[in-house]
């Protein structure tokens, strides 16, 4: 059995509060102080200390592998609050076992956008890999894990040689997700599929005091995986699960710390990264004919488009970049992008229960979705209000 150990790293440009009267005034829709100061924060809890413990880890241990992605505002926010996490990752990239995968720039939602924002955004976080760390990525993940075999398609259309989605049974349809498939649509696309029960004992049930099986401890955690029937275990979860979702006295950095020697005391089991891990024939074509993602209990859009502030919201910004793109100026398109960020919507959700619920008030900073979407709305209006007058349109007051 194959360990493929995939992290992602993001951190959204979150909004300042800007109110229906603050429309015209030229102020910034983005708190930089706040969001500086948060990327501060968590790289002093969870990234520099869990890279450091990953560097010592891959330099002790020639077998292990990690796989990273990492969005374009991450590295915007780490160039200005705390650059040295940045190396941190060249340092790692340069051990020639972590993987660095592609997606979308802004972390948006550009694959549910006419074309070519999808393909825009795509082409800007390849540039942004090469520039910063001199990666050539061969595999491609969408913002929050989504997949259909239309996104397959694209990925095969921009060249690259595999994909990477949630193992979801809706989809499987009584496959397991421990192989190696290929998109019905594109079979030169391969497909890598998360473990979310694996994956999910570490970055949701960790900490967890009432969890039938607190403590997690690596010798058990391994002995799980090692007895999964199949080839390959995706362990695909955010960067921030050690260090920040969990914190550093429930022993999760020490948990990673101890990953690779318990891993090489189990037989049977190996590291793989993303780009080794697609190497080799399919077990079988799968296809997704709608749009899936790793998110709550339904695997769908709903934590973004579940309910009416958030579809509203996500037409709007549509309608918006028409006009915006027609006005061809730089900082209005950056900051249109940037409106296009996933977790905007995300603190929108109102729908859920449980556990769902739950997680999404964690993130979000708003006293309830509809400040979200206030907030969200007076931003874009005004960046509206940029866009026509850049292109010579009377405003009506």
């Amino acid at each position: 059995m194959k360990i493929v150990f995939y992290l992602h790293l993001h951190q959204p440009w979150r909004l300042a509060r800007f109110r229906y009267l603050d429309l015209g005034s030229g102020r910034s829709y983005f708190d930089l102080d706040r969001n500086l100061g948060i990327f501060r924060g968590i790289a002093e809890r969870c990234y520099r200390p869990a890279m450091d413990r990953l560097l010592r880890a891959l330099e002790g241990h020639p077998e292990f592998r990690v796989s990273l992605s990492i969005t374009g505002t991450f590295v915007e926010q780490a160039r200005l609050a705390a650059p040295d996490v940045i190396e941190r990752v060249r340092a790692l990239y340069r051990t020639g076992r972590v993987a660095l995968v592609a997606e979308t720039f802004y972390h948006s939602l550009a694959f549910l956008l006419p074309p070519p924002e999808l393909a825009e955004e795509v082409a800007m976080h390849r540039e942004l890999l090469r520039s910063e760390f001199g990666a050539s990525p061969k595999v491609l993940r969408m913002t929050e894990l989504a997949y259909s075999d239309d996104l397959a398609r694209f990925a095969e259309a921009e060249r690259f040689q595999g994909m990477l989605a949630e193992g979801w049974e809706g989809v499987l349809r009584g496959q397991p997700p421990t192989y190696r498939y290929c998109a019905a649509p594109a079979p030169t696309v391969r497909l890598l599929l998360r473990h979310y029960p694996l994956s999910d004992d570490v970055g949701f049930r960790f900490s967890s005091t009432s969890w039938s099986e607190y403590p997690l401890t690596t010798e058990k955690y391994v002995h799980w995986i090692a007895r999964t029937p199949g080839e390959l275990v995706g362990l695909f979860m955010d960067f921030e699960t050690f260090g920040e979702h969990h914190s550093a006295r429930s022993g999760i950095l020490e948990f990673l710390s101890a990953l690779p020697d318990a891993a090489r005391r189990e037989p049977g089991l190996e590291w793989a990264s993303v780009e080794e891990a697609i190497q080799g024939d399919p077990r079988a074509p799968l296809s997704v004919p709608y749009t899936m993602s790793w998110a709550d209990q339904n695997r769908d859009l709903g934590a973004w488009l579940g309910n009416d502030l958030q579809r509203s919201a996500f037409e709007a910004v549509k309608k918006v970049g028409v006009v915006v793109r027609q006005a061809a100026d730089s900082a209005i398109l950056e900051d249109w992008r940037k409106l296009l960020t996933s977790d905007h919507f995300y603190y929108m959700y109102v729908s859920g229960h449980g556990a769902d619920q739950g997680v999404h008030q964690y993130f979000s900073s708003y006293d309830s979705p509809y400040d979200a979407y206030a907030n969200y709305m007076n931003a874009l209006t005004d960046l509206r209000r940029r866009a026509l007058e850049r292109l010579g349109v009377p405003i009506l007051k």
